[in-house]
């Protein structure tokens, strides 16, 4: 029988079985010993994945060797755009350094301490402040983040299997269709505590097409609402773009205090990339970088209207990337 024929059936088998999680647990532990995690894949089941991937959420195929929307051009950036230094900008961990050597320190999240094993971060535990945040820095969109406020009232036996879990490749992005991520380690990192980034309903993400900046979105919620928190466009005038990203609603923002800093610190860490999209975090004292990536929403997310789509993909440019 092969592989794919075993794994789809496992994975079947798997939504049936979410009333019986013992039962569930074996499954899968049987489905990851007869395959491999994405990364491994060889190059044209790797294409083939990726395209699969895209007609399942978007609803049609389309000519890899021809994109036009931007979400199209997202897969064959996936596909054909690699570098080697990919994992310092993506990493949660180590685009921290990156953003360091091009802004100078301070423009991160400080960090108390980082591994790449449980033992040694149960081993440490005693050292970390009482106050602070575990984060994985291999997934997106607000997963894999626990705000520790107690850290003596914390029982570590209770909270181990979940942060054991995001060490699994199985489930970080090392198992996605997103190249940029494979040369990484799982890590877990833990942060200083920041009030008033916990706090606050908004992240800042801006669209840097040639190393300029050339709009962005703000995400309400997204600590609160995972799954359908407000996401809404603007203008680097900001005057809002009627886009609708996905399923999300609209709601209007404010202009961060801090808005003309992050454009500017957008546009030094995105030159020399055809495109990529740079998020922050604004505070009352100074902006902070939370993430960069090559994919929002791994190109599987619609914009609607799709002339708007359409726009991104015009300014997206692929043939100065040689594959």
């Amino acid at each position: 029988m092969k592989t794919g024929i075993i794994r789809n059936t496992f994975t079947a088998l798997c939504k049936k079985m979410e009333a019986y999680p013992r039962l569930r647990h074996c499954i899968l532990v049987c489905l990851r010993r007869t395959t491999m995690t994405i990364n491994r894949w060889p190059e044209q089941k790797f294409i083939n994945g990726v395209m699969d991937c895209y007609k399942r959420h978007m609803g049609y195929s389309f000519n890899l060797s021809h994109p036009v929307l931007f979400t199209e051009k997202l897969q064959w950036y996936k596909v054909y755009y690699q570098r080697d230094d990919f994992a310092n900008i993506t990493d949660k961990y180590l685009f921290k350094n990156y953003v360091k050597k091009k802004l100078g320190p301070g423009h991160t999240i400080p960090i108390y301490n980082v591994w790449t094993d449980i033992g040694d971060l149960e081993r440490d535990w005693h050292s970390l402040p009482e106050e602070f945040v575990l984060k994985a820095n291999l997934q997106s969109d607000g997963r894999n983040i626990m705000f520790v406020h107690h850290k003596s009232q914390t029982d570590f036996r209770r909270i181990r299997p979940e942060l054991k879990r995001w060490l699994k490749v199985w489930d970080t992005l090392l198992n996605s269709w997103e190249w940029h991520f494979y040369n990484s380690t799982p890590r877990i990192l833990a942060e200083k505590y920041m009030s008033n980034i916990e706090g606050q309903l908004y992240d800042y993400k801006i669209y840097c097409f040639d190393g300029e900046p050339y709009c962005m979105y703000v995400a309400q919620e997204h600590f609160v609402d995972n799954n359908s928190y407000p996401i809404t466009f603007y203008d680097l005038d900001w005057k809002k773009i009627d886009v609708c990203y996905g399923s999300h609603r609209k709601a209007d923002a404010a202009k961060p205090k801090h808005f003309a800093e992050m454009v500017e610190m957008a546009r030094i860490l995105s030159k020399g990339f055809p495109f990529i999209r740079v998020d922050f975090f604004d505070t009352d004292e100074k902006p902070y970088v939370a993430e960069m990536t090559f994919t929002p929403g791994g190109g599987c997310v619609p914009y609607s209207p799709e002339s708007f789509n359409r726009l991104l993909g015009d300014k997206l440019i692929l043939k100065s990337i040689s594959h």
